[in-house]
Formats: structure tokens, C-alpha cells, sequence
């Protein structure tokens, strides 16, 4: 589960996660102190549940409320305040849970075990790696592809960490010597198709996101070392040796990125939870 904590003051943010964090330890934290920033975090992907501070400056609480639901539907609002008074009106837009400051462990457990929309499980077992060599990994066993592109297809989205990808994007990746055609275009059609049904076949369902002319992961169904070294994962940083889908040299530019930012990250201590990479990732 993804959790966004909103405040204007890091202590009340640290406050709240370290509970979070005993009471929810699988979850992911991401933490903004503008409004400005939550709405950024929340325009760039699925997010499960924001925790929102009420006494929040030049937009209230309430406010950003209303904004994120256009935004996500579906992502549980839980509203932090120190005035009880905000009790109604809060629940009048619906809201998945109401806190007051200071929150204490119970509270917080209490609002994440009856969340209006229930997070969605992911499928259990799918893993991938990108350190090293890069492999998909279900129910502990690699998969097999049919066809060594398949794999590489599905290598490059896992790069693109969720973002869309045309169908030329692809064709650039996979061929990039040859010239773009129909007979292409119909071979890419071809890996697609390939793709899917492979991973259909190992019972993974729903992990790529088709769209007219594009395609794109659902990062939020696999346990990726990559994924986890970004989010600021420590056992995913000690697990890091310089290596990153050394099969493929269209992976050199996330390859430097990588090397640059365990070079710039201290040997010792946590990477905290809510540690944002650096832009070009």
C-alpha cells in the first residue's frame, strides 16, 4: 500500500510515519509539505491513502481533500487536526478517516483497518530483478519466454518504472538499426501479443496497462529491487553492486543515474521512507 503524509511542520510528518511505520511495515511512505507537492505526488500515480494535516498554508486541508478525490476517486482521505470541530465537514465530504492531533498507534490502525477503499492486493510472487542480469521471477521460479525480445520488452518497461511507452518508443528500443516499417510495427504487435499470454500462462494477470499505440506496467502488482532502491529501501541499496540489466545497453542511462546516486548516498544509516529520486530516474 502507497501512503502520502501531508504537513507543514517534518516533526509532525516523522511523528506520523514512525507510527505508521509499526503499525503498517509493508507499506510505502511519501511525505509533502506543501499542497503543491502532495497534488504532484498524486498526479504521478495510484496512491492508497493521504493523510492529510487540515492547518495546512494557502490551501486547507479540506481544500486539497476535494482536489485529490478528482484526482484519485479511490485513494482513502484520512484528515489530521487539532480541532475536532472540522469532525462534520470532514465527513461530509466523505472521508475515509478522522484523526486527531497528536495520533496515537491505536487511532492510526483503527482508520487503515476500515479504509473506505480497501487496497486492492497485490498478486503474490511476482518478483523482479534488475540488478544484475534482468529476470522475473514467479512463485520463486524465473519465467521463460518463448522469445528472448518478449523478455527485453517487458525489461524496458520495467525501466520506464510505469510511465507510457508508443509503440515507436519500443520499436526504437528493440530495433534500433532498422528502419521503422509496417512488417515492424506487426512484429512488435506480435511481442505484445507473445508477451501477454506468457505471463498469462504463469497466472500473472493485469501487470501490463495496454492503451491505443502504448503500453505500460502497473508497477504496483511486483516487488522490484529497482523500484525499492528508489523508494529509498536499505536492504535494496545493500543489495546494489553497480549493475543493472547488464544484458541490454539501452539500460546504460538509468545504469549512471544508479551509480551516481549510491555514490551519493552515505554507506551507513536508513535511506528514509519517503526519499524522492533524483529527476532523470
Amino acid at each position: 500500500m502507497k501512503i502520502l503524509v501531508v504537513d507543514d511542520g517534518q516533526l509532525a510528518i516523522n511523528s506520523l510515519i514512525r507510527i505508521l511505520c509499526r503499525v503498517a511495515p509493508d507499506c510505502d511512505y511519501i511525505s509533502a509539505m506543501t499542497t503543491d507537492d502532495a497534488l504532484t505526488w498524486m498526479r504521478q500515480g495510484p496512491m492508497d491513502a493521504a493523510f492529510l494535516n487540515l492547518e495546512m498554508p494557502g490551501m486547507n486541508g479540506l481544500a486539497l481533500a476535494r482536489m485529490i478525490q478528482k484526482l484519485q476517486p479511490r485513494c482513502n482521505i484520512i484528515v489530521v487536526t487539532e480541532h475536532p470541530e472540522y469532525a462534520l465537514e470532514a465527513l461530509q465530504i466523505f472521508v475515509s478517516g478522522f484523526l486527531l492531533k497528536p495520533a496515537n498507534e491505536a487511532d492510526v490502525r483503527n482508520v487503515l483497518e476500515n479504509l473506505r477503499y480497501p487496497p486492492e492486493t497485490a498478486p503474490v510472487g511476482i518478483k523482479i530483478q534488475c540488478f544484475g542480469n534482468f529476470e522475473i521471477f514467479v512463485g520463486g521460479r524465473p519465467l521463460s519466454f518463448k522469445r528472448s525480445k518478449s523478455k527485453e520488452l517487458l525489461a524496458y518497461l520495467v525501466d520506464r518504472n510505469g510511465a507510457t511507452c508508443t509503440n515507436g518508443e519500443m520499436l526504437a528500443i528493440l530495433w534500433e538499426d532498422k528502419p521503422d516499417t509496417a512488417s515492424l510495427h506487426s512484429h512488435l504487435r506480435n511481442l505484445i501479443f507473445d508477451l501477454s499470454h506468457t505471463l498469462e500462462d504463469a497466472g500473472v494477470n493485469g501487470l501490463l496497462v495496454r492503451g491505443r499505440s502504448t503500453l505500460a506496467l502497473d508497477t504496483s502488482k511486483v516487488d522490484c529491487d529497482y523500484y525499492n532502491f528508489l523508494r529509498g529501501d536499505r536492504s535494496a541499496f545493500n543489495s546494489y553492486r553497480g549493475e543493472y540489466m547488464t544484458q541490454y545497453s539501452w539500460a546504460e542511462v538509468t545504469r549512471s543515474a544508479l551509480r551516481q546516486q549510491a555514490a551519493a548516498t552515505p554507506k551507513s544509516g536508513s535511506i528514509p521512507s519517503y526519499y524522492v529520486p533524483p529527476t532523470g530516474f
